[in-house]
């Protein structure tokens, strides 16, 4: 094919005549081929495309290479950064792209970055952040055009509490005050969780150059991070604590050092809510790989073995909806260890 010769350099280079999808992705697929890291170069080049393609093809042709390289299963950040791109066109119509975004793909991240493109370079007075909760409360509820699944809206929370931590320029302690204004419905339904979770994830995991200038000076050190969790209640408290886990990678990446971890964190709640989010982390760490997912839970002891292999399974179907046989390998594997049932309940619970 004529694309084929191009020296895909520059997304310029590339689009200097109109290909099909197909052609699209096969011509990415060339140019990350000799890349270190596939997916670091998916995530930088598919982008691009934007330029001449619209944010619902440019997610098709992420599809198109999903199905030739299974190792891009996992695109959370590629879909903040379409979406980002797709809001950053027009801002003042950055509600229309969240219900664009593609389901049950990328892990939802199509949605995070359509909140995050339009606040991330705003700062709030206490004024100004009142006036803008209303447009916050009911963002991630259902509407005429967009009839959002449990795990749409509960991504959507958890991108809220990202976004709550640019209006309040990295201030956690009012960022989880406005949680629990946003989060938790009158009709009982609860979302909190997810946007404690999305505030201490913007404080310990920065993506961009402008989340590490928001969170400069601000993230405490490993050994203060119990001190520095210590302060907030239960739910936070533990969702401060969990999040946190990249000051500990060294050690959680290990099946002894992750359960060491939660150990830290009192029974009940507070611990079954690290040994969730983390099994959960995991998962995405070893990037959707079965084999290694499948080799860390058998190293963890029983009940959380059982959390493991069910969370292993529950994050693959999050990520894409199409991984339906690898989470079902997932809990297959699980239940030559005692902990299938646990596994395919899981599943049950996320379709």
């Amino acid at each position: 094919a004529e694309f084929a010769v191009i020296p895909y350099r520059q997304s310029a280079l590339l689009i200097q005549k109109k290909l099909s999808l197909s052609e699209y992705a096969d011509a990415i697929i060339a140019q990350c081929a000799s890349s270190d890291y596939r997916p670091g170069c998916y995530d930088k080049e598919i982008p691009k495309l934007m330029d001449v393609l619209s944010m619902e093809d440019v997610f098709k042709v992420t599809a198109l290479v999903q199905e030739k390289d299974s190792d891009y299963w996992y695109c959370h950040v590629l879909g903040h950064n379409l979406s980002s791109r797709e809001t950053a066109k027009n801002p003042a119509k950055w509600k229309e792209v969240i219900p664009r975004c593609p389901m049950g793909m990328c892990s939802n991240g199509c949605i995070h970055g359509a909140l995050q493109e339009r606040f991330r370079k705003e700062k709030f007075s206490d004024k100004e952040m009142q006036s803008a909760l209303p447009d916050l409360t009911d963002i991630c509820d259902e509407k005429p055009n967009w009839h959002p699944t449990g795990m749409e809206q509960a991504t959507c929370y958890h991108a809220l509490g990202h976004l709550l931590m640019y209006l309040g320029d990295a201030d956690t302690k009012k960022s989880v005050e406005l949680c629990e204004n946003i989060a938790k419905k009158p009709d009982g339904r609860d979302f909190l969780t997810v946007c404690y979770d999305g505030v201490f994830m913007q404080l310990f995991q920065p993506l961009e150059p402008e989340d590490f200038a928001l969170v400069k000076g601000k993230t405490p050190a490993k050994e203060g991070l119990k001190a520095f969790c210590s302060p907030y209640d239960t739910r936070p408290r533990a969702s401060c604590w969990s999040e946190g886990w990249p000051l500990y990678w060294d050690q959680v990446k290990q099946p002894a050092g992750l359960m060491s971890f939660c150990s830290v964190l009192e029974k009940g709640v507070m611990r079954e809510r690290c040994y969730n989010g983390m099994f959960f982390i995991m998962a995405s760490q070893f990037q959707l790989n079965t084999e290694k997912i499948i080799g860390f839970c058998r190293e963890i002891p029983l009940p959380e073995r059982n959390r493991c292999f069910a969370n292993g399974a529950g994050r693959i179907i999050e990520t894409d909806e199409k991984l339906v046989a690898q989470a079902l390998a997932i809990c297959a594997a699980a239940a030559t260890v005692d902990a299938g049932d646990a596994c395919y309940d899981e599943l049950v619970m996320y379709s």
